[in-house]
């Protein structure tokens, strides 16, 4: 079990509470801040094209109001982006980035909110080149390690008050 899955197991019941709005926040905050986590940079793992686009994207992105033929747009080009761009990260982040428009079209709910953040994690690990043994010993590298914190920060910022 990796490190992602054992803290997943507690941000369920964390953002439990929640409504639609700010499991979007969440989902738009760890997409965008899981561009940092990229190394050498998010700018050197994937292409020029799939750069400019996501940017593009983030730079305007919205958890609410996205009509169904933007969000169907924003999926078809990032699906596309996974034939040219040989980065092993980009499937993971065509996941993220295609649920969370499709949430954005109707709901955020806590599962698929965890849903984009475990694409977001997958999309850092596989560009951190784990083999499968090391998963499967529950060891994460130190920048997953940060990012997995990064995720429970936002986490908490965003969790409902009593």
């Amino acid at each position: 079990m990796s490190l992602w899955d054992d803290r997943a197991s507690e941000w369920s019941d964390v953002l439990g509470g929640a409504g639609s709005e700010a499991l979007g926040m969440v989902s738009l905050d760890v997409i965008r801040g899981s561009l940092a986590f990229f190394l050498p940079s998010f700018e050197g793992v994937f292409s020029q094209e799939t750069v400019e686009f996501v940017r593009s994207f983030l730079d305007s992105a919205r958890p609410t109001g996205l009509g169904q033929p933007e969000a169907d747009a924003v999926s078809a080009r990032m699906y596309a982006l996974t034939d040219t761009d040989p980065a092993i990260g980009t499937a993971s982040l065509a996941a993220a980035i295609s649920l969370f428009c499709d949430c954005a079209v109707r709901t955020f709910d806590v599962d698929s909110t965890l849903e984009i953040m475990s694409s977001c994690y997958e999309a850092v690990l596989h560009t951190e080149g784990l083999s499968q043994d090391v998963l499967e010993a529950g060891t994460d590298s130190e920048n997953c390690s940060r990012f997995v914190d990064f995720q429970s920060a936002v986490v908490e910022r965003n969790a409902p008050t009593a």
